[in-house]
């Protein structure tokens, strides 16, 4: 599982690191220590052509909000209950057989929270939250997938294209749904949407959760992202490979309060107790 996680690099050190080009400015999130589903964040789309609105190809930082609907949500609120997809079964589930298909992304994150029960331990809190990175200090691919999802409309007046990424994805402009949050993954009153593709935990991970997000090498990368490839189940394969080395560690509870910001999140609870991965 994958609910919480950091990504505070700076996006032109993102954009440099995959050779993308840098998010635009009207869409930048900001960087953040403790992000939730429901938040806008960053993701890299790869195009094979150029999207509605002028949109050169290539690879690129875009902004999502963290939840995915498919087109045919006719509800905002679903995307509570899909900002994980179990690689095991995404090419095949409705909500997101489509996205593994036409519109697979990286997330990039800097570190994920995630918390561990420790019943034998009266004396400790109940659920204890561990921050997860990279052992060399780079970014985390997170696999993602994207949709395009606008507000049901009651009729189909004016046809113009998505701003979209996915192939195919066309329909009439319309208001954003009510009680639809404004922020920078609004798109001409469409709305980027995404979720974090997640696998069974490794045997090094298992004591803490028996869930991990796929975590993609770098080498890896350019293979999940490529558009030319619409088979989602051969995509799938990639979430099966080993991932870069980790290294993990304690961190205080504040990170359980969803508004809770700022670098003092990571300090780890005992220097001393580090582990990384080799």
């Amino acid at each position: 599982m994958c609910g919480r996680y950091g990504s505070w690099s700076a996006s032109e050190a993102l954009a440099d690191h995959l050779g993308a080009r840098s998010i635009p400015a009207d869409e930048e999130p900001g960087p953040s220590w403790n992000l939730a589903p429901g938040a806008d964040v960053r993701v890299v789309v790869e195009r094979a052509r150029p999207a509605a609105g002028g949109s050169p190809p290539g690879r690129a930082l875009r902004c999502a909000r963290w939840g995915l609907l498919p087109p045919w949500a006719a509800d905002p609120r679903a995307a509570r209950r899909a900002f994980n997809a179990r690689g095991e079964t995404a090419a095949v589930k409705p909500t997101f057989r489509a996205a593994m298909r036409d519109f697979r992304v990286l997330v990039p994150a800097d570190c994920w929270y995630e918390w561990r029960r420790d019943a034998d331990r009266p004396d400790r809190p109940a659920h204890r939250p561990y921050a997860l990175a990279a052992a060399d200090g780079a970014p985390l691919l997170l696999a993602g997938l994207c949709s395009w999802w606008r507000p049901p409309a009651p009729s189909e007046e004016a046809r113009e294209p998505a701003p979209s990424d996915a192939p195919g994805a066309r329909g009439p402009v319309r208001e954003p749904a009510p009680g639809l949050r404004p922020g920078p993954a609004l798109h001409d009153g469409w709305l980027l949407t995404c979720a974090i593709l997640t696998r069974p935990a490794g045997q090094d991970l298992a004591w803490l959760h028996d869930r991990e997000p796929v975590v993609l090498r770098r080498e890896d990368a350019g293979a999940w992202l490529d558009p030319s490839v619409r088979d989602g189940a051969g995509a799938a394969a990639l979430l099966r490979r080993r991932r870069p080395p980790l290294r993990w560690w304690e961190v205080g509870p504040a990170v359980g309060h969803v508004r809770a910001q700022g670098p003092g999140l990571i300090a780890p609870v005992d220097p001393g107790a580090i582990v990384s991965q080799a």
